[in-house]
């Protein structure tokens, strides 16, 4: 019985140090959306997991940005998105439920550029091309050295 015990316990420590385990690399999507996805997709993905709460046109860009509040994510509370004139994502940004997520959750915190000024902090992941896709910026940021406030994508330039 106390063997049995025992390698249940090591399995389970086994199990959640590996959900905890930060990615290699930074992903270039959030929660399922991808920069230069359409906004009909992004739409389908999104009243599947949120609840959209705002639309704004831009007309200075021609384009639009919306809320959506996330219906029932633990880490996550809800994200803004911009599209293009051309009903494309070009921005994505996620908040965080505070104290949740970890800077070390998104990317390792060693490749990423590193800003602070003691009371912000700021993590800066760039991620290179790949055949078609563009490169793209991950910017995370809070007011904590260890989690995060949010997070957003960007199409680097």
């Amino acid at each position: 019985m106390i063997r049995k015990t025992f390698l249940i316990t090591v399995l389970l420590s086994l199990v959640c140090s590996g959900a905890r385990a930060a990615p290699a690399k930074p992903s270039r999507e959030a929660l399922g959306l991808r920069l230069g996805m359409s906004e009909e997709a992004v739409h389908k993905r999104l009243q599947r997991i949120a609840t959209q709460q705002k639309e704004e046109r831009e007309e200075e860009e021609g384009g639009e940005q919306e809320v959506w509040v996330l219906k029932k994510d633990l880490r996550y509370n809800y994200l803004f998105t911009k599209f293009s004139r051309e009903h494309r994502l070009i921005l994505v940004t996620v908040v965080a439920h505070p104290s949740r997520v970890r800077y070390s959750d998104l990317g390792e915190t060693k490749d990423a550029t590193v800003a602070t000024d003691g009371m912000n902090y700021s993590y800066k992941w760039k991620i290179v091309a790949q055949g078609k896709e563009r490169a793209v910026l991950l910017i995370a940021r809070g007011s904590n050295a260890e989690f995060l406030t949010s997070y957003s994508l960007y199409v680097s330039r």
